[in-house]
């Protein structure tokens, strides 16, 4: 029975979130190798770079709480559709100015956006499914955004040796654009438009929302961000050590998407043992690859070094495909808006946190330092979420279960449901 409702939710997601999210994704994913090499060309230094890098970090973690005011003012619809026509509008101006304000300005509303299109597409895909399958469905989601960032930075290289870096910005934002084909298209089909006219809860008690839960925020916050800071450092360091190594845009491409490409092989496990084992049983051996592949790029800085860290670091992130969203999951109150976009604004302090680690790390002590910084956040990561969090589907940590009463009906519901199956 579980079987073939997960199959049920992963038909009726496809179209109408799977799809336009990952077309949306394929054009962020051309920028991972494209900005920092532009950057690199117009003679920036490691810290400059990685400022720029940081700076949609910044416009995630500004952009949170208005994302969750906005979805619950107008819907995650909404919400997905306004976050991805702004963050392809922008995306095509890069190539237009060199001025490194101009370029943080371009990149923290990147940022804006694509927070936006996170919580747009969680709140869906949360509301779809219950917690017995809702591993599954998140780490679908994950494992189509490993999909786009595979593909994607082979695009983005191959097109900067080709057309330059201009042409490449333009392409990026066209192709985040065609994320809304599907999207409204499956919309329109579903209900004829309607969930695009018609508005949710009001957003005046986003606030209160976001008192009632301030210490869960920070204790399940706190260990999700410091994985983003390692997660976001890793997508800065491994372009830059191609930089270093001499190699080509379009070599360096095919670097950062060697890591991908194990990724996708392995993102349906995830799922599945997240759902069948416990979160923890996918979080401690993906996060800990992760950590590992961080440090062979620090102790091994060379062309092969830099490959055999990409494919570990990449077995590892796709064995963790899905986990922080189905994290973030398992906490939401039943009003989730709010709290999901709270979760982000953390996490996404990581994404600040991890470039600028790298570069002020680089410029004072080589690359190969920052990479064994990322990999001891990594773990002290690992850390925090197995003992301060534990299973976050089934809490038994005392301080988590007094913070999150509403999911016993929901367990017991889940667990009804599997006995049944």
């Amino acid at each position: 029975m579980e079987t073939v409702t997960g199959r049920a939710v992963a038909r009726r997601l496809a179209v109408a979130v799977y799809l336009p999210f990952v077309l949306s994704m394929l054009g962020r994913g051309m920028l991972v190798p494209v900005l920092p090499l532009y950057l690199r060309d117009a003679g920036f230094n490691y810290t400059l770079v990685t400022v720029v890098v940081a700076a949609a970090g910044v416009g995630a973690v500004v952009g949170g709480l208005p994302a969750g005011a906005t979805a619950q003012r107008l819907g995650p619809e909404w919400l997905f559709a306004l976050a991805t026509v702004l963050t392809g509008v922008v995306a095509m101006l890069f190539g237009i100015s060199t001025a490194v304000l101009a370029l943080f300005a371009f990149h923290l509303t990147v940022g804006l956006g694509a927070v936006g299109q996170r919580v747009g597409v969680q709140m869906l895909v949360n509301d779809a499914v219950g917690v017995e399958l809702r591993g599954r469905a998140m780490s679908m989601l994950g494992g189509g955004m490993r999909a786009a960032m595979f593909v994607g930075p082979i695009i983005g290289g191959v097109l900067v040796d080709t057309v330059g870096f201009t042409a490449t910005f333009v392409v990026c934002g066209v192709v985040t654009l065609l994320g809304l084909v599907p999207f409204v298209a499956a919309r329109r089909s579903i209900d004829g438009g309607q969930r695009f006219t018609r508005p949710t809860v009001a957003a005046s008690g986003l606030v209160r929302a976001l008192r009632s839960h301030t210490g869960l925020l920070l204790l399940a916050g706190t260990g999700t961000a410091l994985v983003m800071t390692a997660r976001a450092g890793r997508n800065v360091i491994v372009p830059l050590v191609g930089d270093e190594l001499e190699l080509s845009a379009a070599a360096v491409g095919f670097l950062v998407a060697i890591g991908t490409g194990a990724d996708l092989l392995l993102f349906p496990m995830s799922g599945y043992l997240m759902d069948r084992f416990g979160r923890l049983a996918a979080i401690v051996p993906a996060f800990s690859l992760l950590g590992i592949g961080l440090l062979v790029l620090g102790l091994s800085p060379t062309v092969w070094g830099a490959i055999v860290s990409g494919v570990v670091m990449g077995i590892g992130n796709g064995m963790s495909a899905g986990t922080m969203l189905t994290l973030g999951g398992d906490l939401a109150p039943p009003d989730s808006g709010p709290f999901l976009s709270a979760l982000g604004m953390m996490q996404d302090l990581g994404v600040v946190l991890g470039p600028l680690l790298v570069g002020w790390l680089a410029d004072a002590a080589g690359l190969e330092v920052s990479a064994i910084v990322l990999a001891v956040v990594m773990f002290v990561a690992i850390v925090w979420i197995v003992v301060v969090l534990g299973d976050t589907a089934r809490p038994t940590r005392p301080w988590i279960v007094r913070r999150t009463r509403w999911m016993a009906p929901v367990v017991a519901d889940a667990s009804t449901s599997r006995m049944k199956s």
